[in-house]
C-alpha cells in the first residue's frame, strides 16, 4: 500500500514523497478470553441409523425351553412383611441353590469315609462288649442256680 503524506518537504517524512506501508494482521493471543459469549444450544443433527441385527429367523420356544428361562421370584428368608405362607419348594427354588453345581473336595470325601469306618468299628466294639457282658451275666446266673 502506498502512502503519500499531505505535507511535502525535506523536513517532513525524511524527504520522501511516498512511503510503502505493509499491512499485516495482528496475531491472536491464545490466552485471551473469548470476546463474545454464545449460550445458544445448537440442535444436533440426526443420529446415524442403528446397525442392522443379523440373526436367523425366530422359532417358537418349546415348553421345556420356557421352563428353563423361567426365573422364580425372590423370596427373602429373613423378611416377610405381609406374612405370606411360602411353600418350601418355592422357597428353595428362589434360593438358587439348585442352580449351583456341587463339587466335593477329595480330602473331604476321604475324611467322611474315614469317620464312617471309625464309627462303624466303634459300634461293633460296643456291640461285642455288650454281648460279652450278657454272656458273663448268663454264666453267673447259671452258676448261682446250681
Amino acid at each position: 500500500m502506498r502512502y503519500t503524506p499531505a505535507q511535502q518537504g525535506v523536513a517532513f517524512n525524511s524527504g520522501a514523497k511516498q512511503r510503502v506501508i505493509r499491512m499485516v494482521e495482528m496475531q491472536k493471543d491464545p490466552m485471551e478470553p473469548p470476546r463474545f459469549k454464545i449460550n445458544k444450544k445448537i440442535p444436533r443433527g440426526p443420529p446415524s441409523p442403528p446397525a442392522p441385527v443379523m440373526h436367523s429367523p425366530s422359532r417358537k420356544m418349546t415348553v421345556k425351553e420356557q421352563q428353563e428361562w423361567k426365573i422364580p421370584p425372590y423370596i427373602s428368608n429373613w423378611k416377610n412383611a405381609k406374612g405370606y405362607t411360602v411353600p418350601l419348594d418355592k422357597r428353595l427354588a428362589a434360593d438358587g441353590r439348585g442352580l449351583q453345581t456341587v463339587h466335593i473336595n477329595e480330602n473331604f470325601a476321604k475324611l467322611a469315609e474315614t469317620l464312617y469306618i471309625a464309627d462303624r468299628k466303634a459300634r461293633e466294639a460296643v456291640e461285642t462288649r455288650a454281648q460279652e457282658r450278657k454272656r458273663e451275666k448268663d454264666g453267673s446266673k447259671r452258676k448261682g442256680e446250681t
